[in-house]
């Protein structure tokens, strides 16, 4: 317990020193902070620029969350995935990794500690944008009249573990960052092609990604969530548990 929590340590202060946190943070904070203004003023910048141009209707709170939900499932997860695509390419091209184990620092240690740096530091941004963005849609639109927002949230936060799972799979096998970025976004589309099929689309994982705005709109109840749920977690859980038996069994 204790060599884990001095890779901990070590990791938490190695992602502060190289900005990769504050990086994922700008990010998702960005976009926390812009979904509701984008949503808001969008229409009237495009009419003021074009003059012919009339609004269709007024903006409305649903809107800024259709612009969050869409920009961290998109750009802010890619980002996450991008910035720890190197959390073992870079232990294998120095070779500290080799030099720590063979003083008795435990392999399994190695990879839980890696994972939980990237999944605390993904967390602290994700909710911190999360609430940003809540405040400034309620300062811009004093109703919002939606339910399940912090629901949906919650199942789009449990994504990106199964995202972080997949890509310390691919950290382990290859030893170069694209290869391991490349792998994650091959897993993840192989799962969403299955998701497409009819009898399992409704267990499809990345239902948390792609239905966020019809939970919160009312047109699929919360219950219908929990299955998928449930999986992203337990492969998450199986796929933590596969990159410390494929980090076990690697020649360093």
């Amino acid at each position: 317990m204790s060599e884990y929590l001095a890779f901990v340590k070590k990791e938490f202060t190695e992602n502060m020193k190289n900005y990769r946190f504050l990086i994922l943070f700008a990010i998702f904070l960005v976009f926390g902070i812009m979904s509701a203004f984008l949503a808001k003023f969008t229409p009237e910048i495009l009419s003021a620029l074009a003059a012919d141009m009339e609004m269709t209707s007024e903006p409305v709170p649903l809107d800024a969350w259709k612009q969050f939900y869409k920009n961290i499932s998109g750009v802010g997860f890619s980002a996450f995935i991008i910035l720890f695509g190197n959390c073992l390419s870079s232990e294998y091209s120095k070779g500290t990794l080799v030099l720590m184990v063979t003083k008795g620092l435990s392999r399994r240690a190695v990879i839980l500690a890696k994972y939980t740096v990237a999944a605390t530091l993904m967390t602290v941004s994700y909710w911190i944008a999360y609430a940003a963005a809540y405040g400034y849609t309620a300062l811009l639109w004093k109703d919002i009249g939606l339910s399940n927002v912090t629901f949906a949230a919650f199942l789009l936060w449990i994504i990106g573990f199964l995202y972080l799972s997949i890509l310390m799979i691919g950290c382990v096998i290859f030893k170069q960052m694209f290869t391991s970025i490349l792998f994650t976004g091959g897993i993840v589309a192989l799962i969403s092609l299955f998701g497409m099929i009819e009898p399992i689309a409704k267990f499809n994982p990345f239902m948390l990604t792609s239905k966020n705005v019809d939970l919160i709109s009312g047109k699929i109840i919360p219950a219908e969530f929990i299955m998928p749920a449930f999986i992203s977690i337990i492969l998450s859980i199986f796929g933590l548990l596969i990159a410390v038996r494929l980090f076990n069994k690697r020649q360093l």
